[in-house]
Order: structure tokens, then C-alpha cells, then sequence
């Protein structure tokens, strides 16, 4: 009876380990896909020219901060370019002022709280490990969590009509640092699944897993 008993036991606490790591394993899977989803809503927003606020065709983006491990902000890129901040088209293709029909506000980047569309938590315990980059003048690979010399403050990916491609800028130390692609990694609580959300310049939105071509 007792070998019976110590058998069953451990079946079932071997079947409850199990599940217990399928369920984290979906949940994540879900949060890095509804993550994906966000960037491709900020890629619709920004193609369709939706008016904010009272202004119209501005870009939208999704915006990640260093240190805010549970949440990230899908925005409108509305506020204008900061005085001698020059926009060229590597930093912010397609931006113009003035009041034509093809104006675009914005300058490509998050600039507070007045452009914030909306909120996303990550629940559970779940977090944003770390997202990075490529630069683009020298091919460095930035991040949030790397060493001082190629940190990332923050991260911005945007949408602007009529371009498909995203505009991705990091910043370090206020300043702008223009991206080639994006990496978001998303971790369960205790760290032993992962998945990332790859952003490619040219528009590519894709989920991957750990160890994947682009998940190292």
C-alpha cells in the first residue's frame, strides 16, 4: 500500500510540474504575441493617418523604458521637434512641418506623457527582460542591459504613413541613438522560459524562442 501510494504521489506531482510549465510556457507565448500585436497596431494607426488629439497624420509607436520591467506605451508621435533638433531623413523619414496636407508632426521618439494612447501591463509576474538594437553607423548591438558604453535609456519604434518600415530610435543619456532593428525579450517569473519580439526596419514583426536566429 505504501509503495502504491508513494507511486501515485509521484506521478502525480511529476504531472502537476508538467502542467504547471505548459501554462507558463502558453501564457508567455500569448504576452510576447500580444506584444507583437501593439507594434503591428502602431504600424495600422500610423499608415491610416488617424487624428490625436486634434492632429492629424501623425505616427504612432510602442515605447519601452529601462528599468520598467512590467508595462510599455503604445503613443502618438505628435509633439514637434525639439528647437535645433534637426530631423534629418536617417533620424525621421518623411517628417516635415507646417500645415499642408503632407505635414507630419512628431519627431519620431516618445516625448511624455501628452502623447500616450494607452498602457500595457504585463501581469503574473511576468516582465520585459531587456529589449536592444543595431545601430546603425556601426553595427553595435545596444541594449538595455549591457554595459554603460552601449546602454539603452529607452526604446521607440515608429510608424508613419505612407511608409511601412518602422523608424526604431534608442536613446542614452538624452541622446538619439537611430536603430536598425529591435529586440524585446519577455521572461516568465522565474526566468527559465523566454521569448522575444524581433522588429526589423524594414517592417517584419516576428515572435521567437530562446536561442532562436533572433532570440540569442
Amino acid at each position: 500500500m505504501v509503495v502504491v501510494l508513494a507511486i501515485i504521489v509521484t506521478i502525480t506531482s511529476i504531472a502537476l510540474l508538467g502542467q504547471t510549465s505548459f501554462n507558463r510556457s502558453m501564457v508567455l507565448t500569448d504576452i510576447a504575441y500580444t506584444l507583437a500585436f501593439s507594434i503591428r497596431e502602431a504600424q495600422s494607426l500610423g499608415l491610416s493617418s488617424r487624428v490625436f488629439g486634434g492632429t492629424q497624420n501623425t505616427g504612432y509607436g510602442v515605447h519601452f523604458v529601462r528599468g520598467v520591467t512590467n508595462s510599455y506605451t503604445l503613443f502618438a508621435d505628435i509633439s514637434p521637434a525639439a528647437s535645433g533638433n534637426v530631423q534629418s531623413a536617417s533620424v525621421c523619414p518623411g517628417h516635415s512641418v507646417g500645415s499642408g496636407p503632407e505635414a507630419r508632426p512628431g519627431d519620431c521618439i516618445y516625448n511624455g506623457a501628452s502623447e500616450n494612447v494607452r498602457s500595457y501591463a504585463l501581469n503574473r509576474g511576468f516582465t520585459i527582460l531587456s529589449f536592444c538594437g543595431t545601430q546603425t553607423s556601426n553595427g553595435s548591438m545596444r541594449c538595455s542591459n549591457s554595459a554603460s558604453s552601449l546602454m539603452l535609456d529607452s526604446l521607440s519604434i515608429v510608424y508613419l504613413r505612407p511608409n511601412t518600415q518602422s523608424v526604431v530610435t534608442g536613446v542614452r543619456s538624452g541622446t538619439r541613438i537611430p536603430l536598425s532593428d529591435a529586440t524585446i525579450r519577455v521572461a516568465s517569473p522565474d526566468g527559465a522560459a523566454e521569448r522575444c519580439v524581433y522588429v526589423s526596419k524594414a517592417g517584419q514583426v516576428a515572435v521567437f524562442q530562446k536561442g532562436e536566429t533572433s532570440c540569442p
